[in-house]
């Protein structure tokens, strides 16, 4: 019954150790993303692992004192859609979203949604992005040649003056439904309902920064440093236990 005490607080603990590591992993992808606009935080999704009932047992009749729990583990993670800092930039071709909304992108994949708006003009006169994929207007692609871009508050894009298309802004029933594809691509599954048009409120000349609070991410790592080591310690105790156990037997 010690053996199996032991093993079961080794257990215990390592899955801490497990959970503080992919902790460790969430919070070093954030502070990586720090620079990359329209980077939305992201925080590890943790679960209790089912609890064990403690018995009393005396004169043979056994009486349940409580629960033991045995663990934790991770499943997944959850992103952070709270806004992020504007910073000004002054470059026409830039764009913010104010509030709720994704901008609608196409890649070679399908699909996709960001709130990334630092565009570009590729070669053949569309607007795209920075990874070259092209951004989407109400109308499909937007081409707008070697004109002069703007855009206006309402998502509206203007060459040399004339409005040519209108970005297309969406926004989702769930937003949990919504699954990363690399640092700022979201990709949407039937959980997160069909993306419908949002009349939302943009900055021209400005961009989202990403919404990672570089100090609080630093003190977030500074415990789960600590956290891991004291699982560490708590593995080494049982397996020294455990050890002197079997020695003795």
């Amino acid at each position: 019954m010690g053996g199996d005490r032991i093993l079961r607080g080794i257990y215990t603990a390592a899955s801490g150790m497990l959970v503080e590591t992919m902790r460790m992993d969430v919070a070093s992808n954030n502070l990586a993303n720090v620079d990359t606009a329209g980077f939305q935080r992201q925080t590890a999704h943790i679960y209790a692992a089912p609890q064990r009932p403690v018995y009393r047992v005396f004169e043979g009749q056994s009486r349940v004192l409580g629960t033991l729990g045995t663990g934790a583990i991770v499943e997944g993670s959850h992103t952070s859609f709270a806004p992020g800092v504007l910073r000004t930039t002054e470059n026409p071709l830039d764009l913010a979203l104010i509030g709720a909304g994704f901008f609608a992108i196409s890649t070679p994949e399908g699909n996709r949604y960001t709130r990334d708006g630092r565009f570009t003009v590729n070669p053949s006169g569309l607007l795209a992005t920075l990874d070259g994929n092209l951004v989407r207007g109400e109308n499909g692609a937007i081409y707008v040649g070697e004109g002069s871009v703007m855009f206006t508050e309402t998502g509206e894009v203007l060459v040399n003056g004339q409005v040519v298309d209108k970005l297309l802004i969406v926004e989702f029933n769930d937003r949990n439904g919504l699954i990363r594809r690399g640092a700022n691509l979201f990709e949407a599954t039937p959980e997160a309902g069909d993306p419908f048009r949002y009349r939302a409120v943009l900055a021209p000349g400005m961009i989202e920064l990403a919404n990672v609070n570089v100090v609080r991410e630093m003190v977030n790592l500074i415990n789960i440093q600590r956290a891991y080591e004291a699982n560490q310690k708590v593995v080494q105790a049982f397996d020294e236990t455990l050890g002197r156990i079997i020695n003795d037997v």
